[in-house]
């Protein structure tokens, strides 16, 4: 297949976002945007400008980010496209598809919702492969009490006590959250986390807070005192980056 004059080509990556700066282009150093764009540009000998549907902080990683571009004055084949990209590109970065989407088509303007997954290593050590893809929490978690108190951020909510961004510099923290799901085989935990759209560090945030429930660091009731106090000093830690994996982009 090609593609001609206007066309809005659209990728589907997955990555390893340990040693990159996030996705976004920045001068502190590598990120997805960039290296993804330096490719793209050799291979298609024109600069290109890149939308992505979510700004992955530094170290996160994907499973399922979806970006686009606009391409004008060419025809190039869209299965030799895809497989030129994972021939050039790191082996930390993989396009698993390359398609065509209307002119109007936006990543992120255009998203129903988002998956995260977050990996959580409990007990006294960590296993070392899963280093850099999941939390080391060497302490007795009580994953009921975890539930319990994630029934208080389904639904509608204000998350501003969940966001790293202060309150007056965003327009509207209020988001939906349509599922809090745990998992815990022997010593991991996973934490599923879903919703049309998710403020600023607000996964890693929750997770953190949740945490401090399953430790008693909180109590499950001081969750909803938090999320209605809209304060983000009385949430818990941010969780690492490298926990923190964008599984699923849906439209």
């Amino acid at each position: 297949m090609s593609y001609n004059q206007g066309d809005n080509l659209c990728l589907h990556i997955a990555y390893d976002g340990t040693g990159y700066y996030g996705w976004q282009k920045t001068a502190m150093g590598p990120s997805i945007e960039g290296t993804l764009c330096e490719v793209l540009e050799l291979i298609l000998s024109r600069p290109v400008h890149l939308q992505a549907a979510s700004r992955t902080d530094a170290g996160v990683h994907a499973d399922h980010q979806v970006v686009n571009t606009y391409i004008d004055n060419r025809d190039i084949d869209l299965g030799q496209l895809l497989l030129s990209l994972n021939q050039l590109l790191p082996n930390t970065i993989a396009v698993t598809e390359v398609c065509l989407m209307p002119s109007a088509f936006h990543p992120s303007l255009d998203a129903k919702g988002k998956l995260y997954r977050y990996h959580i290593s409990l007990g006294t050590y960590q296993m070392p492969k899963d280093r850099l893809y999941a939390w080391h929490f060497p302490y007795l978690v009580d994953v009921q009490a975890m539930q319990e108190a994630s029934r208080a951020l389904i639904g509608r909510r204000d998350f501003a006590a969940f966001t790293n961004v202060h309150q007056e510099t965003i327009s509207d923290t209020i988001r939906e959250l349509t599922r809090i799901d745990f998992d815990q085989q022997d010593n991991r935990l996973q934490i599923e986390l879903e919703g049309p759209k998710f403020l600023y560090r607000m996964v890693r945030n929750l997770v953190g807070t949740l945490l401090y429930v399953g430790c008693g660091k909180l109590s499950k009731e001081q969750v909803n005192e938090i999320l209605k106090s809209c304060d983000r000093r009385l949430a818990g830690v941010t969780a690492p980056a490298h926990g923190l994996t964008l599984c699923k982009v849906y439209y």
